[in-house]
């Protein structure tokens, strides 16, 4: 099996080699400020790039970022329609698109994978959102140039870079408990070269609780026990632009945090009373990108990415060296390449090609007295996707995709994923697509090799997702009057996945699920200075996927306004409504935590040319939720800052 594999890649790879650059000077790559382009070594582009997706996606932009209270990409995202981004134990979150798990859900930084092979999962409150230039939210079917492992969703974020208009900005911001967050983004063109520095320090004692926060016998109210934290980081490119038509960057970025871990409150857990004293991430990737005649683009990274942490459980609140119950490391490290191609032979036909290689290893040692151990998985996939336009108004993608899965335990696995989608233009600017695609999500380490839970003979997830979707924009008087309406129903069968009643239960392979439901957004300009966007989305699991749901809710309503005035003052309110979620904790069976309202602010103020000042309000009026049981959310939170821009 895995010589067929090895051939399929050696094919696409010919392919990728054979082609003979021409000399002419497209000037494809930088062309102004625009994400289009400069972007575009950065980013996984599936298909060209003024055609739709097929399938429902949040564009999320930097100057969105700014307009938000964000820290991370986790408050980015916590109250997006169709998403669920809860903060539980470990003080980590988990991020589900449409009730798949959060492992379920790839994560790219510039076009690479960071998942660690060890959990699957990525913890989006590691992710500053300081270096971003943008976030796309893939919810539904998606191309197969992405490959496994994204079975729930795909997550792609972009960072800046030096392509750039340059500049200097510093910002700050502080709050209470000794809340600081401060960066500095340095970019610049020097000939041929252009270069991009990022860094940033994120730090509080901890975060305060909801004045209706009534007392247990583990928290008390007022700040939170166990939620401090100190973040710092830095990343940077180097691209160099050697014609027109070819460009090549080296990225490489350091992350350094060590925070508390808040416990549970309920007295019926076994208490927890941890930290994690070291976590460190480290990533580096050489990418290179070729646009030698018109019709004909290659692109190629190779990546590096490293993450190692150290977590320390206490059996008491104190927290002394005396009272260690177990001193553990885990060591995740993730080697590949991505590379395709994409030929336009004609105008309305565009083949896309590619493959790509992933090995993930782990070190883990359990505790310090114990000996550390091994395992590794290794992910390849090779693509086909060709979009054909065969009328002006309609659009077809058909691609296929096959996915092999290796282990250190002579476990194989493999398997063709296809994919397609129709777009059909109507009268009235309305647009109709629908799409299907076979996903797969191979397991991870900890489900294969943990020695409480793991099981070696779990077989792949499987997902059949298909998405049906109506677009429609209507210009009112001008087109700073407009409404762009989207309406999307989802179905998915799922097959094989891979659950646990409990952390000390086994995994295994469940049976005959099914989730659906629908998502409808409204992006609308009233003038050039009013605009906003309101979103809903609504998961009707079967009654025997209802156990994957836990602490997802089944309804979530999103409402975002932005207001300029004359006196360069930018408002942008935002009101999120997520409905009760049922929690599966075998303890307290069909526990529900109850539905919230939040309503957030933000205030910017320009002061000078280079001054910017800003007030941030989170939870105005202050209610006390819980996102996961027994982990209370931050109550009222206000924040001051700055920015000044060079």
């Amino acid at each position: 099996m895995n010589t067929r594999l090895v051939v399929a890649a050696g094919f696409v790879l010919v392919l990728l080699c054979v082609v003979q650059p021409s000399h002419g000077q497209s000037g494809f790559l930088v062309k102004g400020d625009s994400l289009i382009y400069i972007y575009a070594l950065e980013t996984i582009e599936v298909h060209s790039r003024r055609a739709g997706n097929p399938s429902m996606v949040t564009d999320v932009s930097a100057e969105r970022i700014r307009e938000s209270n964000a820290t991370t990409v986790a408050d980015v995202l916590r109250f997006e329609s169709g998403l669920s981004v809860t903060t539980g134990g470990k003080s980590e979150t988990a991020t589900r698109i449409r009730g798949f798990d959060a492992r379920d859900v790839l994560v790219l930084v510039d076009g690479r994978p960071i998942n660690p092979g060890y959990y699957g999962k990525v913890d989006l409150s590691m992710l500053p959102v300081d270096n971003i230039a943008a976030i796309r939210v893939v919810k539904g079917p998606a191309s197969v140039a992405y490959g496994p492992n994204g079975m729930g969703g795909i997550i792609n974020i972009v960072t800046k870079n030096g392509l750039e208009v340059p500049r200097t900005v510093v910002e700050g911001e502080f709050g209470d408990y000794r809340y600081r967050k401060v960066n500095v983004n340095h970019s610049r063109r020097l000939g041929r070269f252009n270069y991009w520095i990022s860094g940033y320090d994120n730090f509080a004692d901890g975060y305060r609780l909801s004045g209706d926060f009534v007392a247990t016998s583990r928290e008390g109210g007022g700040m939170r026990n166990l939620s401090g934290y100190h973040k710092s980081g830095l990343d940077g490119k180097l691209g160099f632009q050697s014609s027109p038509t070819s460009l090549f960057a080296l990225s490489a970025g350091y992350h350094w945090a060590e925070k508390d871990v808040a416990p549970t409150l309920y007295t019926g857990d076994i208490p927890a009373y941890r930290e994690f004293p070291y976590w460190r991430r480290l990533n580096s990737s050489l990418s290179g990108l070729w646009h030698p005649r018109p019709t004909l683009e290659i692109k190629a990274t190779f990546f590096v990415d490293a993450q190692h942490d150290r977590l320390i459980d206490y059996s008491g609140p104190e927290m002394r060296d005396d009272q260690v119950a177990f001193d553990s490391r885990l060591e995740n490290w993730t080697v590949g390449v991505n590379a395709g191609t994409r030929v336009t032979s004609w105008s309305k036909h565009c083949l896309h090609t590619g493959f790509g290689f992933k090995r993930d290893l782990m070190n883990k040692k359990p505790d310090l007295a114990e000996a550390w151990y091994s395992h590794h998985l290794f992910n390849a996939t090779v693509f086909l996707e060709d979009r054909i336009h065969l009328w002006a108004k309609t659009e077809i993608v058909l691609g296929c995709s096959y996915n092999g899965f290796a282990t250190d335990s002579d476990v194989y696995t493999d398997k063709l994923c296809p994919m397609v989608s129709v777009t059909q233009g109507l009268p009235e600017g309305i647009e109709l697509y629908a799409s299907f695609a076979d996903a797969i999500r191979f397991p991870t380490i900890h489900q294969l090799y943990s020695t409480t839970s793991g099981n070696d003979s779990l077989e792949a997830e499987g997902a059949d997702k298909y998405e049906v979707g109506l677009r429609r924009r209507f210009t009112l008087s001008s087109d700073t009057r407009y409404a762009a309406l989207q309406v999307v129903f989802f179905h998915n069968e799922l097959k094989n996945m891979i659950y646990r009643s409990s952390s000390g239960s086994r995994y295994k392979n469940i049976q005959d699920n099914r989730l659906q439901g629908w998502e409808i957004r409204v992006d609308w300009g009233w003038t050039d200075n009013l605009a906003g966007e309101i979103g809903y989305g609504h998961i009707d699991p079967s009654q025997s996927s209802s156990e994957l749901l836990q602490e997802v809710a089944a309804d979530k309503v999103q409402l975002r306004v932005t207001a300029q005035t004359g006196f360069g003052t930018r408002i942008t309110y935002a009101y999120n409504f997520v409905d009760e979620r049922t929690t599966f904790e075998t303890d307290r069976l069909g526990l529900c935590l109850p539905a919230y309202h939040m309503h957030s602010a933000n205030i910017q103020q320009d002061v000078t040319g280079h001054l910017r000042l800003r007030l941030g309000m989170d939870n105005i009026t202050d209610v006390n939720y819980e996102e996961e049981l027994g982990y209370p959310a931050p109550g009222r939170q206000i924040m001051g800052g700055f920015t000044i821009e060079l």
